[in-house]
């Protein structure tokens, strides 16, 4: 049986919450509201003596024309976070800026997974 990916896992979660889920950037011309994300990967060869696991830096980005839609989306996309098996914790949140249009405000939100290499 083959394991999804990491990001196919993260994917599928902030998918769960929105539809309109991209890696990395916003197709051209985005439709609000919007999340993207991005994921850095790195092994952790000292959390476990003789294991193989990866620890997952996830930065999302949630955006919308209005701070009421921020505000239901981020408990939504912080709870599909932390229901991972592979969820650590939270590293930060806070507002972001999505320079391309002043007229659409930002969220962030950094979490670290942790999985099996």
């Amino acid at each position: 049986m083959n394991t999804p990916s990491i990001r196919a896992v993260v994917c599928t979660a902030l998918s769960s919450v929105l539809d309109n889920s991209w890696l990395s950037e916003l197709p051209p011309m985005p439709i609000w509201p919007a999340i993207t994300f991005e994921l850095e990967s790195d092994p952790e060869p000292g959390w476990v003596m003789g294991a193989n696991y990866l620890t997952h830096d996830v930065s999302v980005v949630i955006m919308a024309t209005n701070a009421e839609t921020l505000d239901a989306l981020e408990p939504l996309v912080r709870n599909a976070l932390s229901s991972l098996p592979s969820f650590q914790y939270e590293e930060g949140s806070g507002d972001a800026d999505y320079e391309p249009d002043p007229q659409v405000y930002g969220r962030f939100i950094n979490v670290r997974l942790r999985t099996r290499g």
